[in-house]
């Protein structure tokens, strides 16, 4: 059983002393280490059965921070943006500094950084010192983490979690790469290629979603999955049955052979509202036991949708050879 409560010093203090800490972010829970410490970090990659070419984000709570992770001088660009982002749901990555174990970085010249906008993350930061390295508080390409409840059904080796209630936006953030004076989308998240665009209109912004080598958290194939059949669908079957869990993303008239359960994500459809509420409907098929299989709705590929339907196609990756009929 995870001890837990709502105590930033003691947990600080374990950080310090290389021990695990789970915490609430504005997008998900994240599982936390002293990133200066590769020892402490080690074990993110144990516990989360986590594999090692894989890489982490480090959490900072300041952006004058960014000295003591990036490589100096620190791009204006990256000033920039982050001034303009933080704190908030954009992790950003580049060259890191000597002083930045391998571990963090799988070995790559480079590190990804974000700042929370989330209270008690940030004063878990400040009051340790250091800065946080932390993937989501998941079993390794598991559903993530929006409440403290689903960090405890997943992890059991952690030090101590951090209790702040639901998070209020659900996925993960949005990675960029600066290079140069390009703002490159690896993974897309609330903050849009479009807003950026629109905010940094002397910046040419490109996406790279669907690069092959993994230079940042969360680019595999394969990741944020249930432990049951997920399927995406293009449009209602004409049968639902009661072993069926069925997320929608808006209002929409179910077929006559539906008895399946259905998560309606927003009522209006406001993707905000469903990317905040993804994870959670999510965690909720899974863990009832009437439901064998889970089906969601595509959503549009465009703005925050965007965000969306890379989580579900990841989530869905091992199950895209099946018929939604099997």
């Amino acid at each position: 059983m995870i001890k837990s409560g709502k105590d930033t010093i003691f947990a600080s203090k374990l950080i310090r002393e290389g021990k695990l800490v789970a915490f609430p972010t504005e997008t998900v829970y994240g599982l936390g280490a002293n990133g200066l410490d590769a020892k402490a970090v080690a074990r993110i990659f144990e516990v989360k059965k986590r594999p090692s070419f894989d890489p982490l984000i480090l959490h900072i709570a300041a952006i004058d921070d960014l000295h003591t992770v990036f490589k100096r001088p620190v791009s204006p660009l990256i000033i920039r943006l982050a001034q303009k982002y933080w704190p908030g749901p954009l992790t950003i990555v580049s060259h890191c500094r000597k002083s930045i174990p391998d571990i963090v970085t799988s070995g790559l010249p480079t590190v990804a950084v974000r700042m929370p906008n989330h209270p008690v993350a940030l004063k878990l930061i400040r009051q340790a010192g250091v800065p946080i390295a932390a993937p989501s508080a998941n079993l390794f390409g598991r559903l993530s983490p929006t409440t403290p409840e689903h960090v405890k059904e997943q992890l059991t080796a952690v030090d101590y979690l951090i209790e702040g209630g639901r998070t209020n936006i659900g996925i993960e953030s949005t990675i960029v790469s600066v290079c140069s004076d390009v703002i490159e989308i690896i993974r897309p998240g609330i903050i849009t290629e479009a807003q950026i665009a629109a905010d940094f209109p002397d910046v040419k912004v490109v996406s790279e979603y669907a690069a092959q080598i993994v230079n940042a958290p969360g680019q595999l194939k394969s990741h944020y999955s249930p432990n049951k059949p997920f399927y995406l669908i293009d449009e209602l079957p004409s049968e639902l049955p009661n072993y069926v869990g069925l997320i929608l993303f808006n209002t929409m008239r179910l077929p006559a052979g539906a008895n399946c359960k259905v998560n309606l994500l927003s009522q209006n459809g406001d993707m905000l509202e469903s990317a905040s509420n993804l994870f959670a409907a999510l965690h909720g098929f899974e863990n009832d036991s009437a439901i064998e299989k889970i089906y969601a709705m595509k959503v549009k590929d465009e703005g925050i949708g965007t965000a969306i339907m890379d989580r579900l196609n990841k989530a869905a990756y091992r199950f895209t050879s099946l018929m939604v009929n099997d």
